[in-house]
């Protein structure tokens, strides 16, 4: 049996166009698991975290690092339980669960478990790390004020 030759003229081009786009990272998110245990859980995220804070998303804006997007939020913070935190405060997320950001939106309030970056400059939190809007935060928020004997 004989295959006759199909000339695709385009297919060349085609491939050598695709070589030269520029490749899109692709990311998954996988998280640290916590301790099924609410309690448990929240004075793990506790220990780990730099500051925790409880604050109103006042204004975000979107920051570029190479092919990672990111969210810069600041918040008007209302209440902490750990780390030195001034009135005022912005934390970087990326963008979108599958990055590990976590969706914070304008005037929402949140509870926020928070780390500083490698260089000190910033403070960093992800989708991983026990953020949670006000409402959703009421039995966190009870633990938080058991461990700090509130």
């Amino acid at each position: 049996m004989k295959y006759a030759k199909v000339r695709q003229p385009w297919l060349g081009p085609l491939l050598a166009l695709a070589c030269l786009l520029p490749a899109q990272g692709a990311y998954g998110c996988s998280c640290m698991a916590f301790p099924k245990d609410p309690e448990k859980a929240v004075a793990m995220a506790y220990a780990r975290a730099d500051v925790v804070f409880l604050g109103d998303v006042t204004a975000m804006r979107k920051r570029f690092l190479g092919i990672l997007r990111q969210r810069e939020v600041t918040f008007s913070v209302t209440d902490r339980w750990k780390g030195s935190i001034p009135d005022t405060l912005s934390v970087q997320t990326n963008t979108g669960e599958i990055a590990c950001g976590y969706e914070f939106r304008k005037h929402g309030s949140y509870l926020v478990f928070a780390y500083w970056d490698q260089q000190g400059t910033r403070l960093t939190t992800s989708f991983c790390d026990l953020n949670r809007t006000e409402a959703e935060a009421k039995d966190a928020i009870a633990v938080l004020n058991r461990l700090t004997k509130r």
